[in-house]
């Protein structure tokens, strides 16, 4: 199982980590590992979910089931992980960095501190740390909740030590000031004006300012058991290598159908660039990643994905969404097109859908495009375009907020917005493109 396709081999002691988007493509690929004892814990083998408390609240319910079967049935780790930042010094003073947190498989309480979050707090964090909101031209909610995260998870779990450090200043109260704050942003090229910039941080600068260190152990229910002779040589400074000369090789479970196999040649692309290039931020493409789309090596297709779960309802369980994608991965994403954004839309203020004030609800993505778009007009820039343009945010440059309009024309029963946006196309994307 170890081999990536017929020019990429790897060998044997390669750990594999199963990265478990949360969708029923990736879950069939999962229970096939595992049914085929194809992944071995001594080897470093471990399926990670990145949540990015924008799902929807059946995709919580489908990975927690599937981390119990992974570790009660087959001992095979399955983390949990989701942003999180961290205050500390640095040469500008103090201020936030970006780390992650391990979580358990149960909603965050009181009661519950080390649980996931689920009201769009980890999102909502990362777009008061950046100061601005994601879209298709560039998209921060991939790179740092996704890519980042999992790379920063495989410094660690490749360093084969008991867990996580503890992250941030010993003070009792975060120590970052307003005007530090706009100094950091000022070094760094930011002409944000102040009210606004303090505005847009302030929700960061509230979240918790340590990442508390974690074992491994704490998290799974399996006897965590990693003993890979092969890569002790890549750990320095208690990190696994992911770059440079040391990089450690390891193959990337993907649940990838065949009809999407063009998504495993970008992804391959970037791997081949990132063997040419220099690049040693987690924030990057690692040279050593491998590939592994076993749906793609089947020929699995759509409809043999559904008729998979079909076939396990007797005895197992499924994901309680429908099989069209529309609700998947974030529900409101902005790749998923107007067409299907309006179809959400529509059906939650009918009334068939939840509407609680999470991400799983338009209302939670028109205060965030609200709280965090740039408005030109108030930040006082120049606008040269002869387009109206007033806004710059989930979906690039537009005259008005975006998810406002959609959810007003959803109350309409409109059949299409009329919305004029930069990034705001009619049909929808691919169904998930986070790892592309």
């Amino acid at each position: 199982m170890s081999r990536t396709g017929p020019d990429n081999t790897v060998t044997d002691s390669a750990p594999h980590i199963v990265k478990f988007s949360g969708g029923r493509s990736s879950g069939m690929m999962l229970i096939n590992l595992l049914e085929q004892r194809a992944l071995r814990p001594e080897r470093g083998d471990v399926i990670v979910f990145n949540n990015t408390s924008a799902e929807h609240p059946a995709t919580y319910e489908f990975a927690r089931k599937m981390k119990t079967l992974a570790e009660r049935a087959y001992n095979i780790p399955f983390f949990w992980i989701e942003y999180q930042s961290y205050e500390d010094s640095s040469r500008h003073g103090w201020q936030r960095h970006p780390s992650y947190r391990l979580v358990n498989e149960y909603p965050w309480s009181e009661e519950n501190p080390h649980g996931y979050r689920y009201k769009g707090e980890a999102f909502e964090e990362m777009m008061s740390f950046n100061g601005f909101l994601p879209n298709m031209q560039n998209r921060v909610c991939t790179q740092t909740m996704k890519i980042f995260i999992t790379n920063a998870f495989l410094t660690d779990w490749l360093a084969q030590k008991p867990g996580i450090e503890r992250l941030g200043h010993y003070g009792d109260t975060a120590r970052m000031t307003d005007e530090g704050v706009i100094t950091v942003h000022r070094a760094h090229g930011g002409a944000t004006p102040d009210h606004i910039l303090l505005e847009k941080k302030a929700f960061v600068r509230n979240s918790p300012f340590v990442r508390e260190q974690a074992l491994w152990q704490d998290f799974t229910r399996t006897e965590v058991r990693i003993h890979n002779d092969a890569i002790k040589d890549a750990v320095i400074g208690g990190k696994g290598q992911l770059f440079g000369d040391r990089a450690i090789e390891y193959v990337s479970c993907l649940g990838i159908r065949k009809d999407e196999e063009g998504r495993v040649g970008k992804i391959q692309a970037r791997i081949d660039s990132a063997k040419r290039g220099k690049g040693q931020s987690l924030f990057q493409q690692p040279p050593g990643e491998r590939i592994l789309a076993p749906l793609v090596t089947e020929n699995v297709s759509r409809q043999q994905v559904i008729d998979f779960w079909e076939g396990r309802k007797t005895w197992a369980f499924d994901l309680d969404l429908p099989s069209t994608g529309l609700y998947s991965n974030c529900v409101y994403c902005p790749l998923k097109g107007e067409r299907k954004l309006l179809e959400l839309a529509k059906e939650e203020v009918s009334g068939h859908a939840r509407t609680e004030l999470t991400p799983a609800s338009i209302d939670w993505w028109v205060n965030m495009e609200r709280k965090y778009s740039r408005n030109l007009r108030e930040e006082k820039r120049e606008i040269t375009s002869e387009k109206a343009i007033e806004y710059i945010g989930f979906f690039g440059a537009t005259d008005q907020h975006v998810y406002q309009q959609i959810r007003e024309k959803a109350r309409r029963g409109a059949n299409m917005t009329g919305i004029q946006a930069e990034c705001l196309d009619e049909a929808s994307h691919a169904t998930c493109t986070c790892t592309d």
